[in-house]
């Protein structure tokens, strides 16, 4: 029983490791778009949110994407772009 801690903590890592907290913008909340724009955006786009937060400013939806996968978006709050992809 001594590799579930390890297992656990190991689990922990690959999670914090998969999910970017860098911020999406350092503007201030009064220049973002209404976030019901960035669920519309995902709408017109053939998705079907199904859960919605604002999370280190930014914007983030996901739900099922229009051929059935999962999808999730982590967009700008201003300009409503997809964040760009960590290295």
């Amino acid at each position: 029983m001594r590799f579930v801690p390890a297992l656990i903590a190991s689990l922990l890592a690959v999670s914090a490791l998969a999910h970017d907290e860098t911020p999406c913008t350092d503007q201030p909340e009064a220049k973002w778009q209404p976030f019901s724009n960035a669920i519309k955006k995902a709408e017109d786009a053939g998705n079907h949110p199904k859960a919605a937060e604002i999370h280190h400013h930014c914007y983030e939806v996901s739900g099922k994407a229009k051929d059935g996968s999962r999808f999730e978006w982590i967009l700008n709050p201003v300009t409503l772009e997809p964040r760009p992809e960590k290295k």
